[in-house]
């Protein structure tokens, strides 16, 4: 197993999805591993919060390991817009654009801010992956970081299993079949 001090830590933008889905099976060692700061917006604390998660979100930006980054009006008015754009696409599940302007905010802000160095952006949600590459954007999410642990001997296929079924049963999206996808390509 790789020390972490070894590893090159990048930055990136993360959208709240990855975020749940680490609390919910208690794995943000990983995202620290592969990680040396998450910027988040204001909005992804307000749907943390929604979510329960309130408590977790305040103590890593206490440690400092996430950043909250306030959007300007312009890029408010350009994250309404992304937020139209992934309402529209046909991977979009919801019915409301309002409902995507977490992952809008978190689009325009790695978009929009060179001067962070972000690396990547994490997203889950497939609509807002699908516009995401449609602009470019290099981005992950939470299984392609077990992904990557599984490939560095970090973790198991049962345990690439166990932790997204986990986050599966407390009602995180994954589909049964991306889920043996990624335990047959990256788990040992």
């Amino acid at each position: 197993m790789t020390d972490t001090t070894e590893l090159d830590k990048i930055v990136a933008v993360s959208n709240t999805g990855p975020l749940v889905s680490a609390f919910q099976c208690g794995r943000i060692d990983l995202l620290k591993r592969y990680f040396s700061l998450l910027y988040i917006t204001t909005s992804e604390v307000q749907e943390l919060d929604g979510h329960g998660w309130l408590d977790e979100i305040t103590q890593l930006i206490g440690e400092g390991f996430v950043v909250v980054a306030e959007l300007t009006d312009s890029e408010k008015k350009q994250a309404e817009t992304v937020a139209k754009r992934i309402a529209r696409s046909h991977k979009n599940t919801r019915s409301d654009w309002r409902d995507d302007l977490a992952e809008a905010e978190a689009i325009i802000l790695m978009q929009n801010r060179p001067d962070l160095n972000v690396a990547l952006i994490l997203l889950d949600e497939k609509a807002a992956r699908q516009v995401a590459g449609e602009m470019g954007l290099k981005m992950t999410g939470f299984p392609g970081i077990l992904g990557r642990a599984g490939l560095d001997g970090i973790l198991t296929k049962d345990d690439i299993r166990h932790l997204l079924k986990t986050c599966q049963q407390q009602g995180t999206y994954y589909g049964d079949k991306l889920i043996e996808t990624l335990v047959e390509n990256y788990g040992r």
